[in-house]
């Protein structure tokens, strides 16, 4: 596979990198950027960047990396009307609303 940039391309390495850093899928980001997942995947290897981890194994790593104490709250938290994808949805949207105050009271 070249190496060469090429300026016809319709995504750039930023839009891949960020989107990717994200945990979008191979497959959601080209169709974010309107090109084929064979495109972003070649892009990420001459890049030096592993794909993100999209399998389901993705959340059982996360909880098996905590402690057991927090393990336990999660598993307290969550059930069939909270879901772990809800759960995260909240916790995001709450860390950016903290920051957005953060950055509306220093100016």
């Amino acid at each position: 596979m070249a190496t060469v940039y090429r300026v016809n391309r319709k995504a750039s390495d930023d839009d891949i990198l960020r989107l990717n850093s994200v945990g979008l899928s191979l497959a959601t980001i080209a169709r974010a950027l309107s090109c084929h997942p064979t495109t972003i995947t070649q892009r990420l290897k001459s890049l030096g960047v592993p794909p993100a981890d999209t399998r389901r194994a993705f959340m059982e790593d996360i909880f098996l990396a905590l402690p057991l104490e927090t393990q336990e709250w999660l598993a307290n938290k969550l059930s069939p009307e909270v879901t772990v994808k809800d759960f995260v949805k909240e916790i995001l949207l709450e860390a950016h609303h903290r920051e957005s105050a953060q950055v509306t009271n220093h100016e």
